[in-house]
């Protein structure tokens, strides 16, 4: 898998990037025996398995590069991702073309990377609140934003049946910001945030901190 891109953030996260090219065969090789099997005996689409073995490779390669021992990865009842045996926060994103993942010693963090797509404009009512939805308009490259720096911040949080629309609010932003503020509200909790965007091609991705 090629590195597409590689960068520390806020002096806590690393974030990598690399291209799937892979065939399914080689990414078990490469792999060995580090992964949740059951959990991959889950999965019947091809190409998702491809990129489920893929990501799991790659935080095999960033949890080596911070000098853990990896012994795979485990998911708690919310379906959010963990190292087994250490207590680094990790997170995980894959797509048909990229995976990426991204790792934090100190606190939780989350990463969603999407290619631009008109369903965003289609379904945008859905996981936009009202101002978010004037403020977008049917600009696709700030739906995608607004996506991605929702679902990042769902993925920091890590709990299930939290509400897009209702429950995540992202402050206003031009097509050109990198770093978005966010909010995410669970009952009486508050998650402030601030969400890196990168564009690669058509591609957004998001990293909440």
């Amino acid at each position: 898998m090629p590195l597409v891109h590689s960068e520390m953030i806020e002096e806590t996260s690393t974030l990598l990037l690399w291209k799937l090219t892979e065939t399914e065969t080689e990414l078990r090789n490469n792999l060995g025996h580090g992964y949740n099997a059951e959990e991959l005996q889950s999965i019947s689409h091809p190409q998702k398995v491809r990129e489920w073995l893929a990501s799991r490779l790659l935080v095999k390669t960033l949890a080596e590069q911070f000098g853990i021992a990896y012994l795979g990865t485990h998911k708690d009842e919310h379906g959010k991702a963990f190292l087994i045996n250490n207590d680094s926060h990790i997170s995980i994103t894959h797509t048909f073309e990229y995976v990426a993942v991204a790792i934090n010693p100190y606190a939780a963090v989350g990463i969603d990377m999407e290619k631009s797509d008109e369903k965003l404009q289609r379904t945008s009512k859905k996981y936009l609140s009202a101002p978010e939805f004037t403020h977008a308009g049917n600009e696709l490259p700030l739906l995608s934003m607004y996506w991605c720096a929702k679902e990042a911040l769902y993925k920091l949080h890590g709990k299930k049946k939290i509400s897009f629309k209702d429950a995540i609010y992202i402050e206003p932003f031009d097509a050109n910001s990198v770093i978005l503020k966010g909010r995410l509200t669970d009952e009486e909790l508050i998650v402030s945030s601030d969400i890196y965007v990168r564009w690669f091609g058509e591609h957004c991705l998001a990293i909440a901190l």
